[in-house]
């Protein structure tokens, strides 16, 4: 669409220098001297190169950019088809501002930080893996004024204070986002929207010039509820960062008040600048994605099994040394102990279903209107503190528990190695197997699939439970160990379950969109 004045080639959006320029003869045009010199008009449609993936169904347009070779959305490689349509453009854009380098060098340093990173990451993304899209987003204007009572508890050693604090909030937002595109998953466009309403200009085909772009495939009226709460969560995020009064403070019961004085208005659709890489990993997607005008980054990094078990076995070998060198193991503790790990990997398990399962649900398509209840209680599931001190001192707090925490299993380490009623260990292996039923049993009526790391544990504690507490060989102390034995292979065969539910819950379910199935039979 955009030729170069000097030799006639195409012309691509170029980042560092924010205009056209010729790929062969390095001539430069700036957005509005393009424009001009192929007489484009504000508001007038164009037309592009509608690229549709076969496999998902998925659709994104092309101004001056090579054919496609594989999805961005299902990571099928594939040649997408082609078809020219038309392109009716959007009220405002965000121009590229990271290079597609700057992008790479970003994400390789969040492999870096994860030290059981999947290898495969590190051996098959390059910088060529990620394309650049412009994702549309609805754009909101929102208020609030009105009154509330925030409900505060403030602790001064064993005496807890309660509060009824009034606020008055009188706040107005622009350049409130909500993704446009069925097609982006939701769980990445909100880590990423974060955007100053002052970087949106007005639009111009130029910028697409070299890049992809998806279409608006939801109604604005969708997200206006979205966009009101949006204006009570940061209003009353606002009042409380002035607040100076050290309590903590629940805020559902005054958002709830708020939401009905907030109004929201609709400002149209904004194109916001998306490097995405997408990979498949079986029957699932591993996606990353940047923002690339803040920076921001959202990816799903899997385990790698070798790297986990290295770093396993290098934490484990000083452990069992310390607890040899200072304890003396009698066969009913270590059984109680394999018992007691084998329960609290359980718990992980259990804690990863559920993520997972809420993950997948809030993938699907939306049906209906936005559910403000439900964002509320998201909101306000991240209660804060109402002053600086205060986030700093829980902080400390929180990191002093797990330190406490670690110092408490050791002391009750050391204690059950002075314990010789063997009624406590029996009493104890009666508690863990009990326990262990019931997150079982939580997880079968949730109807979600049962590792078989955690049918091992559970059946390895219900014998060790049986041998502990009937007595059937007489006091001999081999049943206890080889039960022991069998505790411990499932607590690894659990913590190879916790990798595989990891690594499920880092990546997403394959698109399925309305024209194709997503290739869900496909390996």
């Amino acid at each position: 669409m955009y030729s170069c004045p000097g030799c006639g080639s195409q012309m691509t959006f170029d980042i560092p220098t924010q205009q056209l320029k010729c790929g062969r003869c390095d001539r430069t045009l700036s957005i509005q001297e393009a424009d001009q010199r192929e007489a484009r008009h504000t508001g007038s449609s164009f037309s592009v190169d509608l690229l549709t993936c076969p496999t998902c169904g998925a659709e994104i347009r092309a101004l001056n950019a090579a054919a496609a070779a594989f999805c961005s959305y299902c990571g099928s490689s594939v040649m997408l088809e082609r078809q020219d349509t038309e392109f009716t453009p959007p009220e405002g854009i965000i121009p590229f501002r990271i290079t597609r380098e700057e992008c790479f060098a970003k994400y390789q340093g969040l492999l870096k930080k994860s030290l059981c990173a999947d290898h495969r990451l590190r051996k098959n993304i390059t910088p060529d893996s990620f394309r650049g899209i412009y994702v549309p987003f609805h754009t909101y204007r929102a208020s609030v004024q009105g009154n509330a009572v925030l409900k505060g508890t403030r602790t001064s050693g064993d005496t807890t204070y309660y509060y009824d604090t009034k606020v008055t909030l009188d706040h107005r937002y622009e350049g409130i986002l909500h993704d446009a595109s069925r097609e982006f998953p939701d769980a990445m466009s909100r880590r990423i929207s974060r955007i100053d309403h002052k970087d949106i200009g007005a639009f111009s085909p130029a910028y697409l010039s070299g890049y992809y772009a998806d279409v608006p495939d939801t109604s604005e009226q969708e997200y206006m509820d979205y966009a009101r709460t949006e204006a009570v969560r940061k209003g009353l995020e606002d009042t409380l960062a002035d607040m100076k009064d050290g309590c903590t403070y629940s805020t559902l019961g005054a958002q709830k008040e708020l939401l009905k004085v907030s109004h929201a208005e609709y400002t149209g659709v904004t194109m916001l600048p998306v490097w995405f890489m997408s990979m498949r990993s079986g029957k699932r997607i591993l996606y990353a994605v940047q923002n690339a005008c803040t920076g921001e980054m959202a990816a799903d990094i899997p385990m790698d099994y070798q790297r986990f078990g290295i770093f396993a076995l290098i934490l484990a070998i000083p452990f069992f040394f310390v607890l040899n060198m200072f304890l003396t193991l009698r066969p009913e503790m270590v059984m109680v102990l394999a018992m007691l790990l084998a329960l609290g990997a359980q718990f992980i398990v259990h804690t990863r279903l559920k993520k997972i399962a809420d993950r997948d649900a809030a993938s699907l398509p939306q049906e209906g209107p936005f559910d403000m209840l439900g964002r509320l209680k998201e909101v306000n599931a991240l209660k804060r503190r109402a002053t600086t001190a205060g986030r700093t001192i829980s902080s400390l707090v929180e990191g002093a528990g797990g330190i406490l925490l670690c110092v408490l299993a050791v002391i009750g380490v050391s204690a059950m190695a002075n314990v010789d009623d063997i009624r406590y260990f029996k009493l104890g292996a009666f508690a863990l197997t009990a326990v262990m039923a019931i997150l079982l049993a939580v997880s079968l009526m949730k109807k979600r699939k049962l590792p078989g790391g955690s049918i091992m544990s559970f059946l390895a504690m219900l014998a060790g439970a049986f041998i502990l507490i009937v007595n059937p060989f007489k006091s001999d102390d081999l049943p206890v160990y080889l039960v022991s034995v069998l505790c411990m292979a499932a607590v690894i065969w659990e913590s190879l379950d916790l990798i595989l539910l990891y690594n499920r819950e880092c990546s997403s379910p394959l698109p399925q969109f309305e024209s194709h199935q997503g290739g869900d039979d496909r390996a």
